[in-house]
């Protein structure tokens, strides 16, 4: 029997599959990017495919850089946050949402 991979979502703190989770990292060279394979290289976090959980998560800057270990400016969180709000708004009006 497989064992399948739980993450917590740093939005709403609910444990997930990892596959129902969207990851981003803090890539080297300090850019937050979306990670669709789970592979890329850097610290990474997950969070749930809603508006609500991307907007909890991302409440405060200072609470990214800490999750991810780095020294991140506001605007730079601030602008991917509304990144992932444009994907997870996407995502929701075709269905794929799990929340």
């Amino acid at each position: 029997m497989a064992v399948i991979a739980l993450r917590t979502c740093i939005g709403c703190r609910g444990i997930f599959p990892k596959k129902a989770l969207l990851r981003f990292v803090c890539h080297l060279d300090l850019q937050l990017r979306s990670d669709e394979t789970g592979k890329v290289p850097g610290r990474g976090a997950y969070v749930c495919e809603s508006q609500s959980c991307v907007t909890k998560a991302f409440k405060s800057h200072k609470r990214i850089n800490s999750l991810l270990r780095t020294n991140l400016s506001r605007e730079s969180v601030m602008q991917f946050k509304q990144e992932l709000l444009h994907t997870v708004s996407q995502d929701s009006a075709r269905g794929k949402g799990h929340q």
